[in-house]
């Protein structure tokens, strides 16, 4: 598999890489967590709501670890699958992003 160096919809050669993962089904599965806790703790199980927070936390864990890698482009935000990870692309970084973010296109020398 090759590796992403340049993005083929805006031009532009910088890249972050995240987790492939549903923030919304990220937010719905520890949401489910807290509110299980939250009943647990509620009805004197101070031990069922711990346990429930571990398996949350669990879940996430595996999650991370199952969950395959994208490179998304700082300027466009196009998202590259099934790449092998670029060495030089680094985790989302807020200063990239105001240095790349909303530019136009990159034109051919």
């Amino acid at each position: 598999r090759a590796t992403v160096t340049t993005c083929v919809s805006c031009g532009h050669d910088a890249f972050y890489v995240q987790k492939d993962f549903n923030r919304n089904v990220g937010i719905a599965i520890v949401g489910f967590g807290i509110a299980s806790s939250i009943y647990f703790f509620a009805r004197s199980q101070p031990l069922l709501a711990m346990a429930a927070l571990a398996l949350t936390a669990l879940v996430d864990l595996l999650a991370y670890h199952f969950v395959r890698d994208v490179t998304v482009c700082y300027s466009c935000h196009a998202i590259y699958r099934g790449f092998n990870r670029n060495p030089e692309h680094e985790p989302f970084d807020l200063k990239k992003l105001e240095k790349y973010g909303g530019r136009a296109a990159r034109r051919s020398p």
